[in-house]
């Protein structure tokens, strides 16, 4: 479900934002919603069926070099790989399991980052609910 909360830094209202490859949680430095995204390696879609009791990271700025900008830091930072022959990016091998504001558990998985026509920006994935840790 969409929504635009008014500030959505301090709104319950969402749990993940989405700009293009930026994928935010209402956690951490983007929100007070303490969202938490456990990355899971090794494992697929259909095999999680409960969410892990630790091990999750909210979004959290990282300092760079003293002449850039700060970068986002987003839990999701790296939820694609990058072909820089190709300048493309292909979702990472992973499931995460995201912490909702509510403190209700559901599972992701990213499929995409184009469209049917090759457009990028149409970040694709799928989500199912799962038990909470147990």
């Amino acid at each position: 479900m969409e929504v635009s909360p008014t500030d959505p830094g301090d709104s319950p209202a969402w749990d993940l934002g989405v700009l293009r490859f930026n994928v935010k949680t209402n956690g951490g430095t983007s929100g007070t919603g303490m969202v938490g995204v456990a990355v899971l390696e090794g494992v697929t879609f259909d095999s999680v069926e409960q969410a892990p009791a630790d091990g999750y990271i909210s979004d959290e700025v990282n300092a760079g070099p003293a002449d850039m900008e700060p970068e986002p830091g987003y839990a999701f930072d790296l939820w694609y790989d990058y072909d820089m022959d190709s300048h493309t990016l292909a979702p990472r091998a992973a499931i995460y399991v995201v912490r909702t504001v509510e403190e209700n558990y559901f599972k992701i998985e990213f499929l995409d980052y184009y469209n049917d026509a090759g457009t990028a920006g149409y970040v694709k994935f799928r989500t199912a609910p799962i038990a909470a840790p147990g």
